[in-house]
């Protein structure tokens, strides 16, 4: 059932030009920690295992948090924060990084998962020189994992209710277009298995998706598969936001997968949201 094509997801608006990081940097040492507590928006108290943003809803699913804190937030006026989790056998696992207004609930930005290795810990560097927050993740057994915004990642996309995982399998690169809240920016997909992935380690909330596609190439349908469950919806031949509720199997599937029907045309997909 369509339920709008005209809603923002979420009703998250996103302040656009705000990507450069804050003057006082957070460097991490070689377990991940802050060497200092200067991050933006950090006007409440501190952030750690015991109190971390979706702690009870990340131990709920049998996980364990081994690690919470404060990070650098890409938007001004935010607190950054990043859970890192791991199964309870250390065998998989993930981060998840939020911000939050001050007095105001946290939001999830990204969330990586990671299912053959567990994160220990992250910390934020600059890579590459162009200015914004790049990461680098210490895995359970001393292998390390460098990742830079705008490439791999972005923390400057909208603050939602969703948990599913936005670094999974896709048919091209640069899929962090379709979760960056920026409607000039779109992943771009082969014409030919046009598909994305995303890992569903904590269950959907809402059962929602949200479709925006870009350019003159816009897949008529697109087909969700995930456990036992399976849905095909019908795609308008609009750039404004689309909305659809899923079947209710989809709810605990681990893994969503979205296959676009382009008909012989690239798939241009500007944001994608699932809750």
């Amino acid at each position: 059932m369509r339920i709008s094509h005209v809603i923002l997801f979420g009703g998250l608006i996103v302040l656009a030009g705000c990507g450069k990081k804050d003057s006082q940097k957070t460097t991490g040492d070689a377990n991940g920690k802050d060497s200092t507590a200067a991050v933006s928006g950090s006007t409440e108290g501190e952030i750690n295992v015991s109190n971390a943003p979706f702690g009870a809803v990340v131990t709920g699913r049998g996980f364990k948090v081994v690690q919470a804190r404060e990070f650098p937030a890409q938007l001004t006026s935010r607190r950054g924060a990043v859970v890192v989790y791991q199964s309870a056998d250390a065998t998989n696992g993930g981060i998840v990084y939020t911000m939050s207004m001050p007095g105001q609930p946290d939001k999830v930005v990204w969330h990586w998962r990671f299912t053959d290795q567990a994160p220990d810990s992250i910390a934020a560097l600059e890579l590459n020189g162009d200015g914004l927050w790049d990461v680098r993740v210490y895995m359970r057994g001393g292998k390390t994992v460098d990742m830079e915004q705008d490439r791999d990642f972005c923390f400057r996309g909208p603050e939602r209710d969703a948990l599913a995982a936005m670094n999974g399998p896709a048919s091209a690169p640069e899929l962090w277009k379709a979760f960056d809240g920026d409607t000039a920016t779109a992943w771009s997909s082969p014409a030919a298995n046009a598909y994305i992935e995303m890992a569903n380690p904590f269950g959907l909330t809402a059962g929602e998706l949200a479709v925006r596609l870009a350019g003159g190439n816009r897949p008529g349908k697109l087909t969700l598969t995930g456990g036992s469950a399976s849905q095909s919806l019908d795609l308008e031949p609009t750039a404004e936001e689309q909305r659809f509720t899923l079947d209710a199997g989809f709810k605990e599937a681990p893994t969503i997968r979205v296959e676009f029907d382009a008909k012989g045309a690239n798939v241009a997909l500007s944001e994608l949201g699932i809750r």
